[in-house]
């Protein structure tokens, strides 16, 4: 037939991807579910350890679901030299704040915590103390979170150490009849001066 178009040739052949050599390439991998978190130097702000409530050293890490590995950022300004193109200069670091997830436990002790130390920041209205700020020094310095990162053996890989850390934020909680086979949490937003790290 005239209008039959026969097409002859042979496929061009290209490196052919490969899963095995993919997975030797990426080699091992870092889990998110393999971390520890641990929270110390609290025991100096009133309320929290003075024995209204119980010490929640030893089970935090086991409550604490949820937590970051902190970021950070370099802040800069806009220099215009001699009318040209502008330079980004850095002049400071700027940490994020991170958040963790904490499991309830069945006292609620984990936000009787949370709740008592916000208390310690910024008086609760109603107490006499509504809207009284207090010192850094009352609920912050000294203060430190630990989350660490751990390998599939247990054993830790960086560790980040955020100091004098304090939360500035809790969520609220869901109470439905819908959800029966589940467990109650909460979120935590906590600040801090500044973070440092090990390898």
């Amino acid at each position: 037939m005239a209008d039959q178009i026969v097409v002859t040739g042979q496929r061009m052949q290209t490196s052919s991807f490969k899963i095995s050599d993919f997975k030797s390439k990426l080699g091992k991998i870092v889990r998110p579910n393999l971390f520890d978190c641990i929270l110390s130097g609290y025991s100096k702000i009133q309320g929290l350890t003075d024995g209204s409530l119980p010490n929640i050293s030893d089970t935090f890490p086991f409550r604490c679901e949820r937590a970051e590995l902190p970021g950070r950022s370099v802040a800069t300004a806009d220099d215009a030299v001699g009318g040209g193109t502008a330079l980004k200069l850095p002049y400071d670091v700027t940490y994020a704040d991170i958040q963790l997830s904490i499991i309830c436990s069945a006292d609620m002790i984990e936000r009787a915590f949370f709740e008592t130390w916000i208390d310690k920041i910024v008086g609760a209205a109603g107490t006499g103390k509504g809207g009284l700020v207090a010192y850094y020094s009352d609920y912050a310095q000294g203060v430190s979170l630990s989350v660490t990162q751990l390998d599939e053996e247990g054993n830790p890989l960086i560790i980040y150490t955020l100091h004098d850390c304090y939360p500035i934020a809790l969520t609220g909680m869901t109470a439905t009849w819908e959800e029966t086979n589940t467990y109650q949490r909460f979120g935590v937003t906590m600040a801090y001066r500044y973070h440092t790290y090990e390898i």
